[in-house]
């Protein structure tokens, strides 16, 4: 997969109940990349995975903040689902 890393969550069933796929910055929504290009504005970017529970989809960053491990998640509209 390119390096890229995908996770696949089950439940006691044996149904899929979440994928975190890793993806590029430049494939998500527009609304997505730019609330969190302003959330890491200036830090460094280390993972975007676009994460699909159920019918829902957000996508969720991992960056690098005054050298500490940072994670922020938003919808494809851009509006914020959790901040670390």
């Amino acid at each position: 997969m390119s390096g890229h890393s995908k996770d696949v969550s089950f439940d006691a069933a044996g149904n899929v109940v979440g994928i975190e796929e890793e993806v590029s910055l430049n494939s998500i929504p527009a609304a997505a990349r730019e609330a969190i290009e302003k959330a890491a504005a200036g830090d460094q970017i280390r993972k975007v995975e676009r994460v699909t529970e159920g019918s829902a989809t957000s996508y969720e960053v991992a960056y690098t903040k005054a050298g500490r491990s940072r994670e922020y998640s938003v919808n494809a509209d851009g509006s914020p689902t959790k901040r670390d």
